[in-house]
């Protein structure tokens, strides 16, 4: 893959290795209905889920307006689409449609609700983005965004030098690491009033996220951006800190909510 486009192409091919660590790593949980409350969702409500991966939050957000409202998953890999079509079928849900990026169609002003969650980091234009989706909204419609900041993640016992470094080596995989902090004056640029900005962290101890330095690492092999043998003693040391109690990762989220005037 061009190292230049890299941030976009690794979501739309997508290894079978990967595709097995996201499917275990996204999967509804009750620490996620704080995001569902902010959505803030009512019966027969039109919603999207931008960039809606294996769609584990589109199908929640479709439990939660029934079957008088109407939501669609987006994304730009068809495989997570063909997947979680076909559990959308297996369970039943008709008002739930799941649609590549590149083919949506939704009129404009269509949505009562927009939800867009770790997306923005990875897109080419993010006003373009942005701006995009607020033409889809209503007015009075909600946009909840949640979105991650690279530069504030702690892994130990890397400590600061080593992650630092770690996560430099895998900046290919993002377009803007560090777009939490800038989604604010973003969003304010577009248009959009009473917006509110949270930040979400918890402390993993137990070793949950190290899938997501998996993932980072295998970033990291695809241009030899760190020696072979380097990455494998980091990895392992990880390993080992969770065996013996001593892992801990932190990923600050910002969790953010607008309205469209």
């Amino acid at each position: 893959m061009d190292k230049k486009s890299f941030f976009q192409e690794h979501w739309v091919t997508i290894e079978q290795e990967r595709l097995a660590r996201y499917e275990d790593m996204f999967v509804f949980s009750a620490h996620q209905e704080p995001l569902i409350t902010s959505l803030k969702l009512g019966q027969g409500m039109t919603v999207a889920d931008y960039g809606c991966g294996p769609g584990f939050m589109a199908m929640e957000i479709a439990r939660r307006v029934g079957p008088t409202g109407k939501v669609y998953g987006l994304d730009i890999n068809h495989q997570f689409l063909e997947r979680a079509a076909q559990q959308g079928r297996d369970e039943g849900i008709t008002h739930l449609q799941f649609i590549h990026l590149d083919r949506a169609s939704l009129a404009v002003h269509s949505l009562d609700r927009l939800f867009c969650k770790n997306v923005l980091e990875y897109v080419p234009d993010l006003q373009k983005t942005l701006t995009e989706q607020f033409s889809l909204l209503r007015p009075g419609g909600l946009i909840e965004i949640i979105d991650s900041d690279w530069g504030f993640v702690i892994v130990e016992p890397w400590g600061e030098e080593i992650t630092r470094a770690f996560f430099a080596a895998a900046a290919p995989a993002f377009k803007e690491p560090h777009i939490g902090r800038k989604l604010y004056a973003a969003l304010r640029q577009v248009g959009y009033e009473n917006i509110n900005v949270q930040i979400s962290a918890t402390a993993d101890t137990s070793g949950g996220g190290i899938g997501v330095i998996k993932n980072m690492a295998s970033y990291i092999r695809q241009f030899d951006a760190l020696p072979g043998h380097q990455l494998g003693q980091m990895l392992a040391q990880l390993e080992q800190a969770i065996t013996d109690r001593a892992f801990c990762f932190v990923l600050p989220q910002f969790v953010i909510t607008a309205i469209k005037p």
